[in-house]
C-alpha cells in the first residue's frame, strides 16, 4: 500500500481561527492590532523565532507530498523561513498600516526560544518550495481579515 504522512508546521492564512480563546499566533496578533489595543502588550522579549506556512504553500505541499513520497515515513511540510516575533508583530503594523506602540513584557514568559522544522526530508524526496513569504501570506490573511470581521466589529 502506498501511504504518505504528513506533518504540518504552523499554517496560517485566510479562514484562520481568529476567536481570541483559541487562535494561534498570527490569527491572534492580527486581531490586537485592529482591536482597540494600545499600547499592544507582547509577553517577552519578542526574539523568539518561529517558522511560518501559508496555507496555500500548505495544501499544495500536502499534494506534492502525496504525489512524489510513497513510503510509510512522516514528512514535515513546513520552511525553513524563520522570523521573529517581533518581527512578525511590526510586519503586521505594517500591512495593516496600523499605528500603535508596542511594549514587550520580559516578566512573562515567552516560550521556545526557537520553533522550526526539519524540512531536509522534504526538499530531498518531494523537491518542495514555498511560493508564499512571509509578507505575501500576511497581505492575504490581513485583507481577508479586514473583509470579513472588520465590517463585524
Amino acid at each position: 500500500m502506498n501511504i504518505s504522512i504528513v506533518r504540518p508546521y504552523n499554517a496560517y492564512g485566510p479562514r484562520d481561527n481568529f476567536n481570541p480563546e483559541s487562535s494561534h499566533v498570527i490569527p491572534a496578533l492580527i486581531r490586537r492590532v485592529f482591536s482597540g489595543e494600545n499600547p499592544l502588550k507582547v509577553w517577552g522579549s519578542g526574539n523568539q523565532t518561529r517558522s511560518f506556512l501559508f496555507v496555500k504553500d500548505f495544501a499544495r505541499g500536502v499534494l506534492e507530498v502525496c504525489e512524489k513520497n510513497t513510503q510509510p515515513n512522516a514528512i514535515n511540510l513546513g520552511t525553513d523561513e524563520e522570523t521573529k516575533i517581533k518581527d512578525l508583530i511590526y510586519l503586521i503594523l505594517k500591512i495593516s498600516k496600523v499605528d500603535k506602540k508596542i511594549i514587550f513584557d520580559t516578566t512573562k514568559a515567552e516560550g521556545q526560544p526557537r520553533r522550526n522544522c526539519d524540512t531536509t526530508l522534504l526538499k530531498k524526496v518531494v523537491g518542495f518550495k514555498t511560493e508564499y513569504d512571509i509578507e505575501k501570506g500576511l497581505e492575504e490573511t490581513i485583507e481577508f481579515y479586514k473583509k470579513n470581521y472588520l465590517k463585524n466589529e
